[in-house]
């Protein structure tokens, strides 16, 4: 048996690992907020006043993470899937 195997099969370590996880990522989130505001680089240019917004990079990207995937399935509803009886006719 394996380390990840263990890790993942004892419910007390899975919950560890996952509170660990979110951990983690509040973590990175936080610094990525905070980081900026403390080290401000007074010589970046942005072409937009939002684009100095504190992780503005981040939030930009997941929602458009979120628009492609609803676009894509929204496409594939509407466009690409074929009704069940089409290959029955």
């Amino acid at each position: 048996m394996s380390v990840l195997q263990r890790l993942l099969e004892d419910p007390v370590r899975f919950k560890r690992l996952k509170v660990g996880f979110y951990v983690t990522l509040g973590v990175i989130a936080a610094a990525e907020v905070v980081l900026p505001i403390v080290f401000r680089n007074e010589h970046a240019h942005h072409h937009f006043a939002f684009e100095g917004w504190p992780a503005f990079g981040s939030a930009y990207g997941f929602v458009s993470c979120v628009a492609i995937i609803l676009v894509s399935k929204a496409i594939g509803k509407l466009w690409l899937m074929r009704k069940e009886d089409h290959y029955g006719s």
